[in-house]
């Protein structure tokens, strides 16, 4: 009796080492997230599993990444197994029959679930790490000081840490890249020799439009992850943009990447020309897809974004950012009642983030539902408090939503919030104004 019970122990603790692994699996085909977790890492405001990737990342690349997140996986659900194992042992023997069979059950659902979302992995993720980090950029970076925006800072510590003690800290990269004036007083004290932006570029609008007009700053290396300008170094950016991959997707995702980056710069026949033959090498790729989508919305071609997003989900139901795209479509193309339909998806699919947010307040804007604008802008507010980011606008919609709703009292300190921040003249007399009147509604006590 006892060896029949120690081969039902053994034979638990081996099927819950095999759903550890099953589970874990998924973490070595997602190069991607372990990169993304690794660079997280090395912020400020990493979590511990991020930082668990960064030192995995730093003894033994992005390997050690990938093993550091498959660890954080697989012994919990191994310590789980083992902890209820040992529990049984405990219990009567007709209790312990129906756990160990449940046990069993259990591991191997949790395999199959792990092999199947290692499978899914495999066909999303993206293993160059060209098409992840600025790393041919980063080795073009001359001495001296050096500009980096955040997603470049962010790189740089992990792959170049001595490229990133020449940079500004991250809490003044933010300022001095949407501020031109700041930045050129910062470059006055203390002289940049490079800048490298790279992805997302959005934020870094204001200081390459500020560089186009410097005769002392030349953009001298455009790449699929960003742009690199050198002080008084002249160059061709447009050269050796191309380069090679192991297969075609790829490929084609080094050239949807290299589109969106010509967009930003304004070269849209460009961007066009580098999408196109994204879509050419790789037609059915959701990231590809995504990719066209996201161009479309910038040129505003709308429908073109809708039908980009609609072949995406199609590819990859579970991409919140492809809904995220389609949902924009369908308000820009006056479809609000679908968008909405979308935004509530989106909002149960994916995590609120600023940028989904916006979009719903905006949907619920315009479907006249002050009610679901408020809920979507209340949680942004906090946010942009949390990341010291300015709240105007928010505070503006807020009242505006508030006094639609017919809560005089919120409305009215949304609007003297608003009233504290960086208005125009004319802005300010318009939310004096509403202020004044809704003020004046408001019976007194």
């Amino acid at each position: 009796m006892a060896n029949d019970h120690s081969k039902k122990f053994t034979s638990t603790i081996v099927a819950g080492t095999l759903a550890s692994i099953a589970a874990a699996s998924p973490c070595f085909f997602s190069r991607a997230e372990s990169l993304r977790a690794a660079m997280a890492g090395g912020s400020d405001g990493g979590g511990w599993l991020d930082r668990l990737a960064n030192a995995g990342f730093t003894v033994a690349g992005l390997p050690g990444a990938d093993v550091a997140r498959a660890a954080c996986v697989a012994i919990p659900v191994f310590v789980g197994f083992l902890a209820i194992a040992i529990i049984s042992q405990k219990l009567p023997l007709h209790f312990q029959k129906p756990i160990h069979w449940g046990l069993f059950i259990a591991s191997m659902v949790v395999a199959a679930l792990g092999f199947f979302e290692s499978f899914q992995a495999a066909r999303r993720d993206i293993r160059d790490i060209r098409l992840l980090a600025p790393v041919s950029l980063i080795e073009q970076v001359g001495e001296g000081r050096v500009f980096l925006n955040a997603p470049a800072l962010s790189a740089a510590r992990l792959l170049a840490p001595n490229l990133a003690s020449r940079s500004p800290d991250a809490a003044s990269i933010k300022a001095l890249a949407s501020s031109p004036v700041r930045w050129r007083e910062e470059d006055r004290q203390d002289p940049f020799q490079s800048i490298l932006l790279a992805v997302p570029l959005d934020e870094s609008g204001p200081l390459v439009e500020m560089l186009k007009s410097t005769p002392d700053w030349h953009l001298t290396k455009i790449d699929n992850q960003g742009l690199l300008y050198q002080r008084g170094t002249h160059g061709n950016s447009s050269e050796n943009i191309q380069t090679t991959f192991a297969n075609t997707r790829e490929s084609a995702l080094h050239a949807a990447q290299t589109a969106m980056v010509m967009q930003f710069l304004g070269k849209n026949k460009d961007a066009r020309e580098w999408m196109g033959k994204a879509r050419e090498t790789s037609p059915g790729d959701p990231l590809v897809l995504i990719q066209s989508a996201t161009l479309a919305a910038a040129l505003e071609q709308w429908p073109t974004t809708k039908k980009e997003a609609e072949l995406a989900l199609k590819k990859d139901p579970s991409s919140t950012q492809a809904r995220y795209l389609l949902a924009l479509a369908l308000l820009e193309t006056g479809n609000t009642s679908s968008a909405a339909a979308e935004s509530a998806n989106l909002s149960a699919q994916a995590s609120r983030t600023p940028s989904v947010l916006w979009l719903q307040a905006r949907i619920s804007r315009q479907a006249n539902d002050p009610t679901t604008e408020i809920a979507a802008l209340e949680p942004l507010l906090a946010l942009a408090q949390k990341q010291k980011e300015e709240p105007t606008l928010i505070h503006i919609h807020l009242a505006q939503a508030w006094a639609k709703r017919g809560f005089a009292a919120q409305a009215l300190e949304n609007y003297s919030a608003a009233l504290k921040g960086h208005l125009t003249p004319a802005q300010r007399m318009e939310l004096e104004n509403a202020r004044e009147t809704i003020s004046n509604r408001t019976p007194r006590p």
